[in-house]
Protein backbone atom coordinates (compact mmCIF):
# COMPACT_ATOMS: atom_id res chain seq x y z
CA UNK A 1 0.00 0.00 0.00
CA UNK A 2 2.77 2.65 0.78
CA UNK A 3 4.84 1.75 -2.26
CA UNK A 4 1.25 2.71 -3.93
CA UNK A 5 1.46 6.81 -2.40
CA UNK A 6 5.35 6.60 -2.49
CA UNK A 7 5.31 6.63 -6.19
CA UNK A 8 3.51 10.01 -6.20
CA UNK A 9 5.57 11.63 -3.49
CA UNK A 10 8.71 11.38 -5.01
CA UNK A 11 7.76 14.27 -7.14
CA UNK A 12 9.75 17.07 -6.27
CA UNK A 13 8.07 18.99 -3.94
CA UNK A 14 5.29 16.97 -3.59
CA UNK A 15 6.50 16.21 0.18
CA UNK A 16 6.55 20.08 0.88
CA UNK A 17 3.56 21.13 0.12
CA UNK A 18 1.54 18.20 1.54
CA UNK A 19 2.90 18.81 4.77
CA UNK A 20 2.59 22.85 4.24
CA UNK A 21 -0.95 21.98 2.99
CA UNK A 22 -1.88 19.56 6.09
CA UNK A 23 -1.08 22.06 8.76
CA UNK A 24 -2.94 24.77 7.20
CA UNK A 25 -5.72 23.01 6.88
CA UNK A 26 -5.78 22.96 10.32
CA UNK A 27 -8.76 25.47 10.35
CA UNK A 28 -10.86 22.55 8.73
CA UNK A 29 -10.91 20.03 11.92
CA UNK A 30 -10.53 22.45 14.42
CA UNK A 31 -12.11 26.04 14.12
CA UNK A 32 -15.65 24.77 14.36
CA UNK A 33 -15.40 22.24 16.95
CA UNK A 34 -12.85 25.20 18.98
CA UNK A 35 -15.89 27.73 18.30
CA UNK A 36 -18.64 25.48 19.59
CA UNK A 37 -16.41 24.60 22.91
CA UNK A 38 -15.50 28.11 23.71
CA UNK A 39 -18.74 29.75 22.94
CA UNK A 40 -20.58 26.79 24.76
CA UNK A 41 -18.44 27.28 27.99
CA UNK A 42 -18.36 30.88 28.42
CA UNK A 43 -22.31 31.23 27.43
CA UNK A 44 -23.78 28.37 28.62
CA UNK A 45 -25.63 27.66 25.60
CA UNK A 46 -25.68 24.74 22.67
CA UNK A 47 -28.22 26.43 20.98
CA UNK A 48 -25.88 29.77 20.79
CA UNK A 49 -22.80 27.80 20.04
CA UNK A 50 -25.05 26.59 16.80
CA UNK A 51 -25.84 29.35 15.77
CA UNK A 52 -22.31 30.92 15.68
CA UNK A 53 -21.11 27.68 14.26
CA UNK A 54 -23.93 28.16 11.42
CA UNK A 55 -23.04 31.58 10.34
CA UNK A 56 -19.25 31.25 10.63
CA UNK A 57 -19.91 28.24 8.01
CA UNK A 58 -22.38 30.01 5.70
CA UNK A 59 -20.25 32.69 5.22
CA UNK A 60 -17.23 30.08 4.55
CA UNK A 61 -19.39 28.62 1.98
CA UNK A 62 -20.46 31.76 0.36
CA UNK A 63 -16.71 32.67 0.07
CA UNK A 64 -15.03 29.39 -1.25
CA UNK A 65 -16.70 30.09 -5.00
CA UNK A 66 -15.00 33.50 -5.59
CA UNK A 67 -12.09 33.37 -3.85
CA UNK A 68 -11.45 30.15 -5.33
CA UNK A 69 -11.79 31.78 -8.61
CA UNK A 70 -9.52 34.32 -7.24
CA UNK A 71 -7.05 31.90 -6.74
CA UNK A 72 -7.16 30.23 -9.89
CA UNK A 73 -7.02 33.93 -11.82
CA UNK A 74 -4.22 35.38 -9.78
CA UNK A 75 -2.35 32.51 -7.95
CA UNK A 76 -2.29 30.81 -4.73
CA UNK A 77 0.51 33.27 -3.22
CA UNK A 78 -0.81 36.25 -3.98
CA UNK A 79 -4.52 35.87 -2.83
CA UNK A 80 -4.18 33.56 -0.06
CA UNK A 81 -1.34 36.35 1.89
CA UNK A 82 -4.24 38.82 2.64
CA UNK A 83 -7.12 36.25 3.09
CA UNK A 84 -4.89 34.75 5.58
CA UNK A 85 -4.52 38.26 7.43
CA UNK A 86 -8.23 38.24 7.60
CA UNK A 87 -8.85 35.07 9.48
CA UNK A 88 -6.16 36.68 11.73
CA UNK A 89 -7.99 39.92 12.44
CA UNK A 90 -11.33 37.47 12.64
CA UNK A 91 -10.44 34.93 14.40
CA UNK A 92 -8.64 37.56 17.08
CA UNK A 93 -11.76 39.63 17.44
CA UNK A 94 -13.87 36.18 18.11
CA UNK A 95 -11.31 35.30 21.08
CA UNK A 96 -12.16 39.04 22.43
CA UNK A 97 -15.65 39.06 22.02
CA UNK A 98 -16.21 35.89 23.62
CA UNK A 99 -14.12 35.81 27.09
CA UNK A 100 -15.35 38.97 27.68
CA UNK A 101 -18.83 38.28 27.37
CA UNK A 102 -19.64 40.25 24.45
CA UNK A 103 -22.94 40.60 22.47
CA UNK A 104 -23.92 37.64 20.38
CA UNK A 105 -24.36 39.78 17.02
CA UNK A 106 -20.33 40.82 17.94
CA UNK A 107 -19.53 36.81 17.52
CA UNK A 108 -21.69 36.58 14.42
CA UNK A 109 -19.45 39.03 12.89
CA UNK A 110 -16.32 37.83 14.23
CA UNK A 111 -16.66 34.16 13.21
CA UNK A 112 -18.06 35.81 9.57
CA UNK A 113 -14.56 37.78 9.15
CA UNK A 114 -12.08 34.42 10.50
CA UNK A 115 -14.74 32.38 7.69
CA UNK A 116 -12.99 34.25 4.86
CA UNK A 117 -10.15 31.76 4.84
CA UNK A 118 -9.95 30.90 0.73
CA UNK A 119 -10.46 27.44 -0.22
CA UNK A 120 -7.82 25.60 2.03
CA UNK A 121 -8.45 22.23 0.86
CA UNK A 122 -8.40 22.76 -2.58
CA UNK A 123 -4.81 24.24 -2.69
CA UNK A 124 -2.70 21.29 -2.72
CA UNK A 125 -5.38 19.40 -4.70
CA UNK A 126 -4.47 21.80 -7.22
CA UNK A 127 -1.12 21.56 -7.03
CA UNK A 128 -1.49 17.51 -7.70
CA UNK A 129 -3.87 18.40 -10.33
CA UNK A 130 -0.85 20.63 -12.19
CA UNK A 131 1.96 18.30 -11.06
CA UNK A 132 0.66 14.58 -12.13
CA UNK A 133 -0.81 13.69 -15.36
CA UNK A 134 -2.09 9.98 -14.90
CA UNK A 135 -5.47 9.35 -13.97
CA UNK A 136 -4.71 6.72 -11.72
CA UNK A 137 -1.73 9.22 -9.80
CA UNK A 138 -4.44 11.96 -9.50
CA UNK A 139 -7.05 8.70 -7.95
CA UNK A 140 -4.14 8.50 -5.23
CA UNK A 141 -2.97 11.84 -4.86
CA UNK A 142 -6.90 12.62 -3.84
CA UNK A 143 -7.24 9.72 -1.38
CA UNK A 144 -3.90 10.70 0.05
CA UNK A 145 -5.17 14.30 0.76
CA UNK A 146 -8.33 12.78 1.93
CA UNK A 147 -6.73 10.63 4.44
CA UNK A 148 -4.27 13.51 5.65
CA UNK A 149 -7.87 15.29 6.47
CA UNK A 150 -8.63 12.86 8.28
CA UNK A 151 -5.57 12.91 10.00
CA UNK A 152 -6.47 16.11 11.03
CA UNK A 153 -9.37 15.38 12.08
CA UNK A 154 -7.99 12.08 14.12
CA UNK A 155 -6.26 15.00 16.66
CA UNK A 156 -7.85 18.52 15.52
CA UNK A 157 -10.91 17.94 17.72
CA UNK A 158 -9.47 15.62 20.51
CA UNK A 159 -6.52 18.54 20.77
CA UNK A 160 -9.28 21.31 20.83
CA UNK A 161 -11.17 19.81 23.40
CA UNK A 162 -8.16 19.20 25.87
CA UNK A 163 -7.22 22.90 25.27
CA UNK A 164 -10.77 23.95 25.67
CA UNK A 165 -11.87 22.34 28.45
CA UNK A 166 -8.38 21.98 30.44
CA UNK A 167 -6.72 24.80 29.85
CA UNK A 168 -8.45 27.83 28.60
CA UNK A 169 -11.29 28.15 26.38
CA UNK A 170 -10.31 29.93 23.33
CA UNK A 171 -6.94 28.13 23.07
CA UNK A 172 -8.37 25.90 20.65
CA UNK A 173 -8.97 28.78 18.42
CA UNK A 174 -5.41 30.01 18.99
CA UNK A 175 -3.84 26.86 17.87
CA UNK A 176 -5.77 27.11 14.45
CA UNK A 177 -4.94 30.75 13.90
CA UNK A 178 -0.78 29.37 14.46
CA UNK A 179 -1.04 26.13 11.98
CA UNK A 180 -2.75 28.89 9.28
CA UNK A 181 -0.29 31.17 9.33
CA UNK A 182 2.51 28.57 9.62
CA UNK A 183 1.38 26.48 7.51
CA UNK A 184 0.10 29.07 4.62
CA UNK A 185 4.09 30.75 4.56
CA UNK A 186 5.61 27.35 3.87
CA UNK A 187 3.17 26.44 1.69
CA UNK A 188 3.15 29.29 -0.46
CA UNK A 189 6.75 29.27 -0.70
CA UNK A 190 6.82 26.37 -2.47
CA UNK A 191 6.81 28.02 -6.07
CA UNK A 192 7.79 25.27 -8.28
CA UNK A 193 4.39 23.45 -7.69
CA UNK A 194 2.34 26.23 -7.48
CA UNK A 195 -0.35 26.45 -10.86
CA UNK A 196 -0.02 29.00 -13.17
CA UNK A 197 -1.90 31.80 -12.77
CA UNK A 198 -5.14 31.85 -15.42
CA UNK A 199 -5.41 35.60 -15.64
CA UNK A 200 -7.80 37.90 -15.81
CA UNK A 201 -9.16 38.05 -19.48
CA UNK A 202 -8.76 33.83 -20.03
CA UNK A 203 -12.00 33.01 -20.44
CA UNK A 204 -11.99 29.60 -18.41
CA UNK A 205 -13.54 30.38 -15.48
CA UNK A 206 -16.81 28.05 -14.81
CA UNK A 207 -19.40 30.68 -13.22
CA UNK A 208 -21.98 29.46 -13.82
CA UNK A 209 -21.84 26.90 -16.79
CA UNK A 210 -21.74 24.09 -14.28
CA UNK A 211 -21.57 20.22 -15.50
CA UNK A 212 -24.59 18.61 -14.42
CA UNK A 213 -22.22 16.30 -12.52
CA UNK A 214 -20.45 18.78 -10.39
CA UNK A 215 -24.26 19.93 -9.29
CA UNK A 216 -25.06 16.64 -8.31
CA UNK A 217 -22.22 15.58 -5.98
CA UNK A 218 -22.23 19.38 -4.67
CA UNK A 219 -26.21 18.82 -3.38
CA UNK A 220 -24.59 15.47 -2.22
CA UNK A 221 -22.05 17.06 0.02
CA UNK A 222 -25.01 19.57 1.48
CA UNK A 223 -26.59 16.02 2.72
CA UNK A 224 -22.69 15.02 4.22
CA UNK A 225 -22.00 18.37 5.40
CA UNK A 226 -25.38 18.25 7.84
CA UNK A 227 -24.07 14.49 9.21
CA UNK A 228 -20.95 16.66 10.11
CA UNK A 229 -22.25 19.71 11.23
CA UNK A 230 -24.75 17.89 13.52
CA UNK A 231 -22.48 15.31 14.43
CA UNK A 232 -19.75 17.72 16.38
CA UNK A 233 -22.46 19.44 18.80
CA UNK A 234 -24.08 16.01 19.59
CA UNK A 235 -20.79 14.60 20.00
CA UNK A 236 -20.21 17.35 22.68
CA UNK A 237 -23.46 17.18 24.13
CA UNK A 238 -23.34 13.11 24.17
CA UNK A 239 -20.24 13.39 25.93
CA UNK A 240 -21.80 15.99 28.99
CA UNK A 241 -24.54 13.89 29.59
CA UNK A 242 -22.35 11.05 30.28
CA UNK A 243 -19.87 13.16 32.81
CA UNK A 244 -17.10 13.43 30.50
CA UNK A 245 -16.97 16.12 28.37
CA UNK A 246 -13.34 16.07 27.73
CA UNK A 247 -13.91 12.67 25.58
CA UNK A 248 -15.84 14.46 23.20
CA UNK A 249 -12.87 15.08 21.13
CA UNK A 250 -11.53 11.34 21.76
CA UNK A 251 -14.37 10.25 20.12
CA UNK A 252 -14.51 12.26 16.95
CA UNK A 253 -10.70 11.37 16.81
CA UNK A 254 -12.09 7.79 16.59
CA UNK A 255 -14.58 8.27 13.99
CA UNK A 256 -11.58 10.06 11.92
CA UNK A 257 -9.53 7.62 12.61
CA UNK A 258 -11.10 5.29 10.98
CA UNK A 259 -11.95 7.64 8.09
CA UNK A 260 -8.32 7.60 7.86
CA UNK A 261 -7.81 3.51 7.50
CA UNK A 262 -11.14 4.06 4.97
CA UNK A 263 -8.95 6.64 3.12
CA UNK A 264 -6.00 5.03 2.82
CA UNK A 265 -7.29 1.28 2.28
CA UNK A 266 -9.67 2.82 -0.61
CA UNK A 267 -7.04 5.08 -2.21
CA UNK A 268 -4.06 2.68 -2.48
CA UNK A 269 -6.60 0.44 -4.77
CA UNK A 270 -7.30 1.68 -8.71
CA UNK A 271 -10.61 -0.03 -8.59
CA UNK A 272 -12.15 -1.36 -11.80
CA UNK A 273 -15.59 -0.62 -10.64
CA UNK A 274 -17.33 2.31 -12.00
CA UNK A 275 -17.44 5.49 -10.09
CA UNK A 276 -20.87 6.20 -9.66
CA UNK A 277 -21.14 2.74 -8.68
CA UNK A 278 -18.57 3.03 -5.48
CA UNK A 279 -20.14 6.71 -5.00
CA UNK A 280 -23.55 5.00 -4.72
CA UNK A 281 -22.24 2.36 -2.49
CA UNK A 282 -20.14 4.67 -0.13
CA UNK A 283 -23.37 7.09 0.47
CA UNK A 284 -25.15 3.88 1.36
CA UNK A 285 -22.95 2.60 3.82
CA UNK A 286 -22.07 5.49 5.52
CA UNK A 287 -25.60 6.26 5.84
CA UNK A 288 -26.05 3.07 7.90
CA UNK A 289 -23.26 4.06 9.62
CA UNK A 290 -23.94 6.73 11.10
CA UNK A 291 -27.51 5.84 11.25
CA UNK A 292 -26.46 3.23 14.23
CA UNK A 293 -25.29 6.14 16.31
CA UNK A 294 -28.29 7.03 17.32
CA UNK A 295 -28.92 3.68 19.33
CA UNK A 296 -25.65 3.97 21.23
CA UNK A 297 -26.84 3.78 24.89
CA UNK A 298 -23.20 5.51 25.71
CA UNK A 299 -19.62 6.06 25.19
CA UNK A 300 -18.58 3.33 24.61
CA UNK A 301 -20.45 2.14 22.02
CA UNK A 302 -20.96 5.05 20.69
CA UNK A 303 -17.02 5.49 20.05
CA UNK A 304 -16.93 1.69 18.47
CA UNK A 305 -19.99 2.37 16.53
CA UNK A 306 -18.59 5.57 15.22
CA UNK A 307 -14.92 3.81 14.05
CA UNK A 308 -16.88 1.52 11.44
CA UNK A 309 -18.95 4.72 10.48
CA UNK A 310 -16.10 6.31 9.58
CA UNK A 311 -14.70 4.02 7.68
CA UNK A 312 -17.19 5.44 4.88
CA UNK A 313 -16.40 8.82 5.47
CA UNK A 314 -13.03 9.43 3.47
CA UNK A 315 -13.99 6.86 0.24
CA UNK A 316 -17.06 8.56 -0.01
CA UNK A 317 -15.33 12.63 -0.09
CA UNK A 318 -12.35 11.35 -2.48
CA UNK A 319 -15.78 9.87 -5.06
CA UNK A 320 -16.73 13.16 -4.78
CA UNK A 321 -13.66 15.32 -5.57
CA UNK A 322 -12.65 12.74 -8.06
CA UNK A 323 -16.27 13.00 -9.98
CA UNK A 324 -15.09 16.86 -10.11
CA UNK A 325 -11.51 16.24 -11.30
CA UNK A 326 -12.99 13.88 -14.19
CA UNK A 327 -15.78 16.53 -15.46
CA UNK A 328 -13.51 20.39 -15.39
CA UNK A 329 -10.67 21.38 -17.25
CA UNK A 330 -7.50 21.24 -14.62
CA UNK A 331 -7.30 25.41 -14.80
CA UNK A 332 -10.95 25.00 -13.49
CA UNK A 333 -10.39 22.55 -10.67
CA UNK A 334 -9.84 24.89 -7.61
CA UNK A 335 -13.48 26.16 -8.76
CA UNK A 336 -15.04 23.40 -9.58
CA UNK A 337 -13.87 22.07 -5.78
CA UNK A 338 -15.17 25.00 -4.39
CA UNK A 339 -18.33 24.09 -5.34
CA UNK A 340 -18.52 20.79 -3.53
CA UNK A 341 -17.44 23.06 0.25
CA UNK A 342 -20.32 25.46 -0.84
CA UNK A 343 -22.59 22.36 -0.41
CA UNK A 344 -20.96 20.98 2.45
CA UNK A 345 -20.89 24.21 4.33
CA UNK A 346 -24.37 24.92 3.89
CA UNK A 347 -24.83 21.95 5.05
CA UNK A 348 -22.84 21.85 8.27
CA UNK A 349 -24.36 25.13 8.93
CA UNK A 350 -27.98 23.91 9.09
CA UNK A 351 -26.96 20.51 10.52
CA UNK A 352 -24.92 22.25 13.45
CA UNK A 353 -27.89 25.31 13.92
CA UNK A 354 -30.66 22.78 14.07
CA UNK A 355 -28.81 20.15 16.38
CA UNK A 356 -28.28 22.89 18.75
CA UNK A 357 -31.87 23.36 19.31
CA UNK A 358 -32.62 20.01 19.27
CA UNK A 359 -30.06 19.27 22.01
CA UNK A 360 -31.46 22.23 24.05
CA UNK A 361 -35.39 21.24 23.69
CA UNK A 362 -34.51 17.37 23.55
CA UNK A 363 -30.85 15.76 24.00
CA UNK A 364 -27.88 14.62 22.62
CA UNK A 365 -29.82 11.20 21.04
CA UNK A 366 -32.10 14.08 19.05
CA UNK A 367 -28.81 16.17 17.57
CA UNK A 368 -27.48 12.56 16.74
CA UNK A 369 -30.79 11.63 14.66
CA UNK A 370 -30.28 15.17 13.01
CA UNK A 371 -26.77 13.75 12.13
CA UNK A 372 -28.16 10.55 10.74
CA UNK A 373 -31.05 12.15 8.80
CA UNK A 374 -28.07 14.09 6.91
CA UNK A 375 -26.11 10.75 6.24
CA UNK A 376 -29.96 9.66 4.73
CA UNK A 377 -29.95 12.91 2.59
CA UNK A 378 -26.50 12.27 0.80
CA UNK A 379 -27.77 8.69 -0.05
CA UNK A 380 -31.30 9.47 -1.09
CA UNK A 381 -29.64 12.18 -3.26
CA UNK A 382 -27.12 9.61 -4.65
CA UNK A 383 -29.21 7.45 -6.00
CA UNK A 384 -31.64 10.37 -7.62
CA UNK A 385 -28.33 11.34 -9.51
CA UNK A 386 -27.21 8.84 -10.14
CA UNK A 387 -27.81 8.64 -14.42
CA UNK A 388 -25.84 12.23 -14.14
CA UNK A 389 -23.12 10.77 -12.35
CA UNK A 390 -22.69 8.11 -14.84
CA UNK A 391 -23.02 9.89 -17.69
CA UNK A 392 -20.51 12.08 -16.28
CA UNK A 393 -18.07 10.02 -15.64
CA UNK A 394 -18.44 7.13 -17.60
CA UNK A 395 -16.49 6.28 -21.11
CA UNK A 396 -19.00 3.62 -22.48
CA UNK A 397 -16.47 2.60 -25.56
CA UNK A 398 -15.94 -0.84 -27.38
CA UNK A 399 -12.84 -1.53 -25.02
CA UNK A 400 -15.39 -1.90 -21.75
CA UNK A 401 -13.88 0.76 -19.69
CA UNK A 402 -15.87 1.73 -17.01
CA UNK A 403 -14.56 5.63 -16.49
CA UNK A 404 -13.86 8.52 -18.48
CA UNK A 405 -10.21 10.03 -18.41
CA UNK A 406 -9.79 13.30 -16.71
CA UNK A 407 -9.89 16.44 -19.21
CA UNK A 408 -6.05 16.74 -19.27
CA UNK A 409 -6.21 12.81 -21.03
CA UNK A 410 -8.76 14.12 -22.96
CA UNK A 411 -8.17 15.94 -27.34
CA UNK A 412 -11.36 17.98 -26.62
CA UNK A 413 -12.70 20.11 -23.98
CA UNK A 414 -15.52 19.44 -21.69
CA UNK A 415 -18.73 20.48 -22.81
CA UNK A 416 -19.88 23.41 -19.34
CA UNK A 417 -24.31 23.12 -20.04
CA UNK A 418 -25.58 26.53 -18.52
CA UNK A 419 -27.21 26.06 -15.28
CA UNK A 420 -30.91 25.31 -15.13
CA UNK A 421 -33.04 28.68 -14.32
CA UNK A 422 -34.57 26.47 -11.42
CA UNK A 423 -30.96 25.87 -9.82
Amino acid sequence: MLDTYRSILIHPGAKAFAFAGLLARLPISMFNISMILMVQLQYDSYAMAGRVAAIGTLVWAAQTVPTARLVDRIGQRAAMIPLTIIFVAGASMAIWTAMTRGPEWLLWVSVAIASLQGPLGSLTRARWSHLLHSDKDIHTAFALEGALDEVLFVGGPALATILATLVWPPLGVVVCLVGLVVGMTILLAQRGTEPAPRGADSGSSLGWKLPPAVIAVSLVALGIGAMFGAFDISVVAFAEESGHQTLSGVIIAVVSAGSLLGGLLYGARHWRTALWKRTVIGALLMAAGFGSLVFAPNIAVLTVLGLFAGLTIAPTLTNADTVVQRVVRRDQITEGMAWLRIGMGVGIAFGAWIAGGLIEQADARAGLGMSALGAGLAFVLVIAFAGVLRRGTERGDAEGADDAPPPSEREESVEQPPLPPHM
